[in-house]
């Protein structure tokens, strides 16, 4: 397994048809057990960089990998959880379905997900 929890070699994201570059050519190693802070002005690319790492959206161009493996491998294998900075939840969508989004999304089965939801919801 790499030495780094997070590399990204020459990554760039393009918004749109020739549009908006939000990154270009971005190199990042992350090791294990470092603690990093992204600094920057407002629409310099912190958020974009976190959404690709996270494979909430695809590079342009380059390769990042988590823990060794690509980062939608790493998401698929749910190596690691993903804690938004404002509530995603649906107002038409009860708490317990709220908690179900992403196991239901994860391809988890009925009962499985009504278990975890139960673990859950006692932990709160």
């Amino acid at each position: 397994m790499s030495d780094f929890v997070v590399s990204a070699e020459r990554v760039t994201k393009t918004f749109g048809k020739g549009g908006v570059t939000a990154l270009q050519e971005i190199d990042l190693e992350v090791g294990r057990g470092e603690f990093i802070s992204l600094i920057g002005p407002s629409g310099c690319g912190k958020s974009t960089l976190l959404r690709l790492i996270g494979d909430l959206v695809p590079p342009t161009t380059g390769e990042i990998l988590v823990n060794g493996k690509s980062a939608h491998r790493a998401r698929l294998d749910r190596d690691y959880g993903i804690v938004f900075q404002a509530a995603v939840l649906y107002d038409w969508r009860t708490v317990s379905k709220n908690i179900s989004l992403p196991l239901e999304l994860g391809g988890w089965d009925r009962s499985r997900r009504a278990d975890r939801v139960r673990e859950m919801v006692e932990l709160v």
